[in-house]
C-alpha cells in the first residue's frame, strides 16, 4: 500500500484541500458546491459555550443536509456567511437564516482554520424560527438553554489505586467535595476529601476509594453519571483477559457472550429477531465517510432483549448468558464510554450482517448455512514445499478476475470459485500461493458498488459484503460460505491461498471505527488526545498492547482455522513492531509449519512505534518472517517514488544492486539480514504503482506521467518499442524466478497487463493529471484494472517465458537452495550469475543492454574467477548445455549436448546448465 493521505473531517475539505483515502479512493468530502437552490427563510441561533480561551474569534460553517449539500454561504465561502456573530456571556451567538426542508450541518471553527469542533447535525425537524440551540465545545450535542450546558457530564477514574476521578463538568468552578457523592459497583460509599475545580473540570480526591469496585457512580446534585478507567490505566493495571472465548459461545440453544471493554461504564447486549430491526447507518455519514458512526442512535434498531452484562474488573471481560440465544438472529453491544453511547457490532465476531451493522448468532462450524459442500471440517493446505523459496506467489484482486470472466461483475467470490478458466489459467502458470487483496470487511457500505481495494479496515473478522451473492436477507452465514467456496476450489487445484491483511490502522476513529468505540484510544497509539499517522491513513493500531496483539493473532488464527488460509501478507508491516510479527509467525506456526508470514517492511508516514518491523525476522522455530525487497525491485525497472525513476532494464544500470538481488542479499534499505535468501520477496510490479508493462512503455516513451492521449500504451510505442518492452518483460521474469529469494508477480503480468498508466488504480480518482470514474468510458476504473485474458494470446510469447521460468525454477532447486551462488558484473548492464545444488551447475548471463554481448571478451577473466569449478570450454567462447524457455507452449528444455554461447542477445538472458 502507497503512503497517500486518511479521512479527516470535512472541514479539511471546505478549505479546498482533495485528499485520497488510504488506497480506497474514498474521501469524506460531500458535494458541496450550489448546484441545488436552498431558501433561507428561517433564522436560527447557535450559541457555542465553554470554547477555548486562547482562540478570540470563531466561525460557524453550515450546510444543507441532504443528498447534494448546499452551503449557507456567499460566492466567497468560505469566508462571509450569511448570518451575524456576537459575543455573549459565556461564548459566543450565531443567527444563521437556513431552509427547514433540510437538516442543517454545521461546525465550528476558529478565524484561523484551526481548531475546529467534529460535524454536528440539526435535524430538519428541530428547525423552527428564531430557535436556539446550544452547544459546549467539544460536543456535538444540541441543548435547549445555557442551563443544559452547565453541570457535571461525565467521569472518569484516573488514578490506578482508585482514588482519583476526573470529571467534565461546566460552569461549577465553586463545587465543594460535600456536592458530590461516590459509590462503588457494591453501593460502597468512598469519602470525597478534596474537590479542584475550573469552569469546565474537576478533580475528586478518594480518601478510601477501591479500583476493584468499579465503575464508580457519581453524583452532583442531581445528576449522576457512571466512572470507569481511562484507556491509559489499562496496562498500568494489567488488565487483560487470555481465555479464548471472546464474543459469542454457544452450547446447544444457551449463549454466553463475552466482550473486553475495560473502560465502559455500561455494557448491554441488544438481540434481534430479524435483519431488518437491527437498525442502520445514517445516510450522510455514509455519504461523508463510506460507512457510519457507531454512536448514532439509528443503529440501536428495534432489540427483542435488551440485556445487562456483568463487569469482570480484573480481565475487563462483560459478560452475560441467554438460554435461548438461538431463538434470535443478531446481536450487539450498547456500550458507554466516557458518557457517549455506542452501538457496536461484536468484534469477536465471527459472521455479522451486511456492513457489519450485528454480529450473527450463529456457529459458522456447524451451521449448514455457512458450510459449503465437501469442505474439510480441519484445517488443509495443499502446498508440497518447505521452505518459502519453493513458492511462486501470485497477487490477485477479486473483482479484476471476477471481470475476467463476467464483464459486469462487482466481484464476487463465487465469480471466482465457478470460474474453470481462471483456476485453469493459475494451474497452467503452474504459481503455488495465490495472495488475494483484503478480503475481510471493509469500510464501504455493499450498497455502494464502486471499485475498492479495501485497503480500509473496517470488521477484521468477517468477509466482506461486496463479494458476496446475498440472498434477500443479507445473511452473514452466505459470506462464510462462499468465501470459503472460493478457497476450497483453489485448494481443490492444488493452490494455496494467502490473504493480504491490513492490521496497521483501521478505516476510521472514535464512532467510525468498532475498535475505538469498543475501547476508546486503545488500540491505537495516541498521545494526548492525537492519534499517531504512521499508516498515513490517519491512525495506526497499537499492537505493542497486550489486548490488541492478542486480538491480531487469535484474528489470524481464526483465518487459518476456520477458513484455511495459508499464510498472510501484511499490508506495512514496518507499523508493527518486530518482537509482534515474531511472535505472530511462531504462533501461527503452531497450526502450520508451512504458513507463510511476510509483509511490506515500511510504514506509510511517521509512526510512534519502537522497533518496527523494517525487514525479515528470524524466529525460534520455523522459517521466520518475510519482506519484500524492494532494493531488487527498485534495481530491476526503477525506484517507485521520489519521481519517475528508471533501472537496468531501461539502461539505468543498477548492476550492484542486481548481483545482491540475485544472490538473495540485502540492498540498502536491509530488507533481509537473516541470511535466509527466501525471505527476501523478489517483485517487479505488484497492486501499487504502475504495472510494470505501463513503466516499462511510459520509459520508452520519454513520459512520466499518464497523458489523455496516450492512454492507449501499445498503440503508442509501436511495433519496435513494443517488441523493446516485451524483451524487457521477459528479462524481467528472469530476474525474479532465477534469483535466490521467494519470487512474487501481480496477476496479469505474466501477459503484460496494463492500467493504462494509472499508477494507483485503487479507485475512481484524480491520479497523474487524469480523473479515473465510475462512469463509462475509457477512464472508467473497473476497464483499467479488469483482467483481459485475451493478453494471454495476444503476447503469448511473454506468458510462456514466465510459465517456462516457473517450471524450471520448481524443477530445479539451484535457483531455490542458496548454496553455491555466485553473482558479478561482466559489463554495465551485463551480469554473470551461476548457482548450484544436488550435482547441478547452472549459470546465467542477463543483458539488459540494447546491444549484444559478445561473450569472447571476457574470456581471460572468466576463465580465472568467474566459472572455477564448472570446467566449461571457454576457448571459443561460454560452453554448456544450453536451457531454452518455449515461447509456444512454456515448457522449457535442456540440449543433450554442450553448446556454444559467443553473444548473448540485447535485451536478454541466456540459461546453460553443466
Amino acid at each position: 500500500m502507497k503512503k497517500i493521505f486518511g479521512l479527516f473531517s470535512v472541514a479539511v475539505f471546505l478549505l479546498g484541500l482533495s485528499l485520497a483515502g488510504c488506497s480506497n479512493g474514498l474521501t469524506s468530502e460531500l458535494d458541496r458546491s450550489p448546484s441545488r437552490a436552498v431558501t433561507p427563510s428561517v433564522s436560527i441561533n447557535l450559541h457555542l459555550l465553554y470554547a477555548p480561551s486562547a482562540v478570540s474569534s470563531w466561525n460557524v460553517w453550515a450546510w444543507a443536509k441532504a443528498a447534494t449539500d448546499t452551503n449557507y454561504t456567499t460566492a466567497a465561502w468560505p469566508g462571509d456567511l450569511a448570518m451575524s456573530a456576537e459575543t455573549e456571556t459565556g461564548g459566543f451567538k450565531y443567527t444563521l437564516a437556513v431552509d427547514p426542508a433540510y437538516d442543517v450541518g454545521l461546525l465550528f471553527v476558529s478565524s484561523s482554520g484551526s481548531p475546529q469542533t467534529k460535524d454536528i447535525l440539526i435535524a430538519k425537524g428541530d428547525v423552527s424560527a428564531g430557535k436556539d440551540f446550544y452547544f459546549i465545545y467539544g460536543d456535538t450535542t444540541a441543548y435547549n438553554s445555557a442551563d443544559e450546558c452547565s453541570g457535571m457530564k461525565r467521569a472518569s477514574i484516573t488514578g490506578s489505586d482508585g482514588n482519583t476521578v476526573s470529571v467534565k463538568i461546566f460552569g461549577c468552578a465553586d463545587a465543594k467535595p460535600a456536592d458530590f457523592t461516590v459509590k462503588g459497583s457494591d453501593d460502597t460509599v468512598f469519602t470525597v476529601s478534596e474537590v479542584t475545580a475550573d469552569s469546565q473540570s474537576a478533580v475528586l480526591t478518594l480518601s478510601d476509594g477501591n479500583i476493584s469496585k468499579r465503575p464508580y457512580s457519581i453524583t452532583y446534585k442531581t445528576t449522576t453519571v457512571i466512572a470507569n478507567i481511562t484507556s491509559e490505566l489499562i496496562a498500568d493495571l494489567g488488565i487483560e483477559y487470555k481465555g479464548n472465548d471472546l464474543g459469542l459461545t454457544l452450547s446447544g440453544a444457551s449463549g454466553t457472550f463475552k466482550v473486553w471493554a475495560p473502560v465502559a461504564s455500561d455494557v448491554k447486549l441488544l438481540v434481534y429477531d430479524d435483519v431488518s430491526k437491527i437498525g442502520t447507518f445514517k445516510a450522510a455519514t455514509v455519504a461523508a465517510n463510506a460507512i457510519g458512526s457507531c454512536d448514532e442512535e439509528e443503529l440501536l434498531g428495534t432489540p427483542a432483549v435488551t440485556e445487562s452484562m456483568v463487569l469482570d474488573p480484573a480481565t475487563g471481560v462483560w459478560s452475560c448468558t441467554l438460554a435461548n440465544a438461538t431463538s434470535y438472529k443478531y446481536y450487539k453491544y450498547q456500550i458507554v464510554n466516557n458518557g457517549v453511547t455506542y452501538y457496536v457490532c461484536d468484534i469477536y465476531a465471527k459472521a455479522a450482517a451486511a456492513d457489519s451493522i450485528a454480529a450473527q448468532i450463529v456457529d459458522i462450524d456447524t451451521d449448514s448455512s455457512a458450510v459449503p459442500a465437501s469442505w474439510e471440517t480441519s484445517y488443509t493446505n495443499p502446498w508440497t514445499g518447505t521452505d518459502y523459496t519453493d513458492a511462486v506467489i501470485y497477487e490477485m484482486h477479486i473483482r479484476d478476475w471476477s471481470r475476467a470472466v463476467i464483464s459486469d461483475s462487482t466481484g464476487k467470490f463465487l465469480d471466482i470459485a465457478n470460474s474453470n478458466e481462471i483456476i485453469d489459467h493459475l494451474k497452467d502458470l503452474g504459481v503455488t500461493h495465490v495472495q488475494i487483496l483484503p478480503m475481510f470487511d471493509y469500510a464501504q457500505v455493499v450498497s455502494d458498488s464502486n471499485y475498492n481495494w479495501g485497503y480500509n479496515p473496517y470488521h477484521y473478522n468477517v468477509p466482506e459484503g461486496r463479494y458476496v451473492d446475498y440472498s434477500s436477507n443479507q445473511d452473514g452465514t452466505a459470506a462464510v460460505s462462499q468465501m470459503r467456496t472460493m478457497i476450497k476450489k483453489l485448494h481443490d487445484a492444488g493452490i494455496a491461498v494467502n490473504m493480504d491483511v491490513v492490521y496497521n490502522h483501521t478505516s476510521g476513529t472514535a464512532g467510525g471505527s468498532l475498535y475505538d468505540s469498543t475501547v476508546p484510544e486503545y488500540f491505537y497509539r495516541v498521545s494526548d488526545g492525537n492519534y499517531s499517522n504512521g499508516s498515513g491513513c490517519g491512525n495506526e493500531t497499537a499492537t505493542n498492547h497486550a489486548m490488541v496483539k492478542k486480538y491480531v493473532i487469535d484474528s489470524l488464527k481464526h483465518w487459518m482455522e476456520d477458513y484455511h488460509i495459508n499464510g498472510f501478507r501484511f499490508d506495512l508491516m514496518g507499523v508493527h513492531e518486530q518482537s509482534t510479527m515474531k511472535d505472530i509467525y511462531e504462533a501461527l506456526y503452531t497450526i502450520d509449519p508451512k504458513v507463510m508470514v511476510y509483509g511490506e517492511p515500511w510504514t506509510g508516514g511517521d509512526s510512534a512505534v519502537a522497533s518496527g518491523c523494517t525487514g525479515s525476522v528470524a524466529t525460534s522455530t520455523g522459517y521466520g518472517v518475510g519482506a519484500f525487497d524492494d532494493d531488487f525491485r527498485d534495481a530491476i525497472k526503477g525506484a517507485e517514488f521520489d519521481g519517475f525513476k528508471l533501472g537496468q532494464l531501461q539502461g539505468t544500470y543498477s548492476d550492484a544492486g542486481i548481483i545482491k538481488g540475485l544472490k538473495g542479499l540485502s540492498g540498502s534499505n536491509s530488507r533481509n539480514v537473516t541470511g535466509k535468501p527466501g525471505l527476501a520477496l523478489h517483485y517487479a510490479e505488484c497492486h501499487d504503482n504502475y504495472t510494470l508493462f505501463d513503466k516499462l512503455a511510459m520509459s520508452y516513451l520519454g513520459i512520466t506521467a499518464p497523458a489523455a492521449n496516450k492512454l492507449d500504451l501499445f498503440a503508442a510505442i509501436k511495433a519496435d518499442g513494443l517488441k523493446t518492452v516485451r524483451a524487457e518483460q521477459k528479462l524481467a521474469a528472469a530476474y525474479i524466478f532465477l534469483s535466490q529469494g521467494t519470487p512474487f508477480i501481480n496477476g496479469g503480468q505474466e501477459f503484460m497487463r496494463s492500467k493504462k498508466g494509472d499508477p494507483d488504480s485503487y479507485a475512481a480518482d484524480t491520479k497523474g493529471g487524469i480523473k479515473w470514474t465510475n462512469e463509462a468510458g475509457s477512464l472508467n476504473i473497473d476497464s483499467v484494472n479488469a483482467i483481459d485474458l485475451n493478453f494471454k494470446t495476444t503476447y503469448s510469447d511473454v506468458y510462456n517465458t514466465y510459465k517456462g521460468l516457473i517450471a524450471l525454477r520448481k524443477e530445479h532447486s539451484a535457483f531455490r537452495s542458496g548454496n553455491n551462488v555466485t553473482a558479478k558484473k561482466l559489463a554495465d548492464g551485463v551480469t554473470l550469475y551461476s548457482t548450484s545444488d544436488a550435482g547441478e551447475k547452472f549459470s546465467v548471463i542477463f543483458n539488459a543492454t540494447g546491444a549484444a554481448f559478445s561473450t569472447n571478451v571476457l574470456l581471460a577473466d572468466l576463465k580465472s574467477t568467474s566459472l572455477a569449478g564448472h570446467n566449461y570450454d571457454l576457448s571459443i567462447g561460454l560452453t554448456g548445455k544450453r536451457v531454452s524457455i518455449s515461447e509456444t507452449d512454456g515448457t522449457y528444455s535442456i540440449a543433450d549436448t554442450a553448446e556454444t554461447v559467443e553473444a548473448v542477445p540485447a535485451k536478454s538472458f541466456v540459461i546453460l546448465k553443466k
